[in-house]
């Protein structure tokens, strides 16, 4: 399924679908902030009306922006990870640029 917020496809790592965990790279949505991507992917794996999605309740989003944005050089960042649970999803964002939502956790 194509998501309209951010240009990625539902999938997991391997390209499947099966384990029913929506994985967005952010790097290739970096015209959108990363607390936005998240927002977006939590929406689009819950369904939830926006205002029912409160990402400030649980990680501040400059914070998160921030924190995994590239270098001041422009190289992505290497390492790092954070995880909390939002709107009934558990969320992972790495350095990477991954940001996993798995609605099952």
């Amino acid at each position: 399924m194509q998501n309209s917020h951010t240009g990625s496809d539902r999938s997991s790592p391997n390209g499947g679908s099966e384990d029913g965990v929506y994985v967005v790279n952010y790097y290739e949505t970096s015209d959108i902030e990363l607390s936005v991507t998240v927002v977006h992917a939590v929406l689009e794996v819950t369904g939830a009306d926006p205002t029912d999605v409160n990402l400030n309740a649980v990680v501040q989003p400059d914070a998160l922006n921030r924190i995994f944005n590239p270098k001041h050089d422009g190289e992505p960042r290497e390492g790092g990870r954070i995880e909390f649970d939002l709107a009934g999803c558990h969320v992972t964002v790495t350095g990477d640029g991954e940001v996993r939502v798995d609605p099952d956790s």
